[in-house]
């Protein structure tokens, strides 16, 4: 018998214990893609089998049944294999764009606001599209959406209904920010119905956009510079200002809705040194006018400051209503003013005579001759004014007033007739 080698019985069962141990090594392995393999082969199968149900309801669109196509194309978007498919959205997109301008009631039941739905999915169809395989076709369909916005929102702002041309005006700038277009001219004409409508709050959300957006006008600067005065918000109306300024250096607009601040806030020296600065730079403009000869009135009736500056003031507040007349004849405001202002000296001049003693006979009627002089100046500016609005009704009573000192019975009776005819419309 021969003698039995251990070693070589070690060593042989060594080599197959590690021979097994590869071999279930490798088997497990095996196993383990298999089920790789099966879990793709599924996926795949499913993957495609979504892409079928996008096929079905692509084809129910085709042939007008929107129902069974929008039943398709949810299940496809709503299946994980097929959830950031961009065609699907598209498809989906395409349905709900029908259901908007369907006639057929059974199809308009579908869903009460289409276009949104379709908003919503062309701009998931964005999202999804890293190919940009259907950036112009969806391109084409928002466009489509925003010029029915667009044309729906001219449509109620015609009839003055500010609101609903504001939202309108909203969906049309939202269209195209779905898929990264600023449409700054619909967010405009949004801010500037809100701003009709009385909405503040919303007309300054819009023209905060149209910044950040990087939207360029002076209108966009002085109209939220406004909205922040009307809030009595200084310090943020005059900042918007300056950042205009910055843009439009020397612009006229602007220069007066800085001007406007002053006012606001009571700062009269900084608006008149800005107003005489924008009277030599455009010295046809009537608006600027108006606006320095507000000031000097209102410098006038300043009880704080002596005689003869507020004699100065009225000096200089008639001329300038008499220059923004003269470049615009038929300025309604600075007529008015005119004529008011003349009214209110005749007064002055009538409460010092009142206040004479007794015996200071010649001083009285040299103060109601005075008087007279500036009633008498003030009527051909108030019959303008009345000829330019009819149914102001202050100017008409103050007319009337002035008529009834001087005896003009044959204006009297004109002028009552006016005022009645004013108060019987109210």
């Amino acid at each position: 018998m021969k003698k039995i080698n251990f070693l070589s019985i070690f060593i042989f069962q060594g080599a197959f214990h590690k021979f097994a141990a590869s071999n279930l090594k490798i088997n497990s392995l095996y196993m383990k893609r298999i089920v790789v393999m099966v879990l793709m082969v599924i996926s795949i199968s499913l993957a495609f089998g979504q892409k079928a149900v996008r096929q079905t309801a692509s084809n129910y669109l085709k042939e007008g049944k929107l129902d069974k196509a929008l039943e398709s194309i949810n299940q496809c978007i709503q299946d994980p294999s097929t959830a950031q498919d961009p065609k699907a959205w598209f498809i989906r997109g395409n349905i709900y764009s029908e259901i908007a301008i369907t006639k057929d009631e059974k199809f308009k039941a579908l869903e009460p606001e289409p276009l949104a739905k379709a908003l919503e999915s062309y701009k998931m169809a964005t999202k999804f599209d890293e190919k940009r395989e259907f950036t112009d076709d969806i391109f084409q369909k928002v466009n489509w959406q925003r010029n029915t916005f667009f044309n729906q929102a001219v449509d109620f702002y015609g009839k003055k209904d500010y609101k609903n041309a504001m939202l309108a005006f909203d969906h049309s700038y939202s269209a195209l920010a779905a898929i990264n277009i600023p449409d700054t001219l619909s967010l405009f004409y949004a801010a500037a119905c809100a701003t009709l409508a009385n909405d503040r709050s919303q007309a300054k959300k819009y023209y905060i956009d149209l910044l950040k957006l990087k939207a360029k006008s002076v209108s966009i600067y002085a109209s939220l510079s406004e909205l922040y005065r009307q809030e009595k918000d200084s310090g943020a109306a005059l900042a918007v200002i300056r950042e205009g300024q910055k843009i439009y250096p020397g612009n006229m607009p602007l220069f007066l809705a800085e001007t406007n601040i002053y006012l606001t806030f009571n700062n009269i020296d900084k608006a008149l040194l800005n107003l005489r600065t924008a009277a030599k730079k455009d010295s046809a403009n009537p608006s600027i006018y108006y606006a320095l000869g507000t000031i000097y009135n209102k410098l006038v009736d300043d009880t704080s400051k002596n005689a003869a500056f507020r004699e100065q003031m009225f000096t200089n507040a008639a001329d300038a209503y008499k220059r923004a007349i003269e470049l615009k004849p038929d300025y309604f405001d600075p007529i008015f003013n005119l004529g008011a202002l003349y009214v209110n000296k005749a007064v002055y001049y009538d409460d010092k005579a009142k206040n004479l003693p007794l015996d200071a006979e010649a001083e009285y009627k040299s103060l109601k001759a005075e008087a007279d002089k500036y009633l008498s100046a003030a009527i051909p500016y108030l019959e303008k004014a009345t000829e330019l609005q009819p149914n102001d009704i202050s100017t008409l009573n103050s007319l009337k007033q002035i008529y009834i000192r001087q005896q003009k019975n044959d204006k009297i009776k004109a002028i009552n007739e006016k005022i009645n005819s004013v108060q019987q419309k109210k």
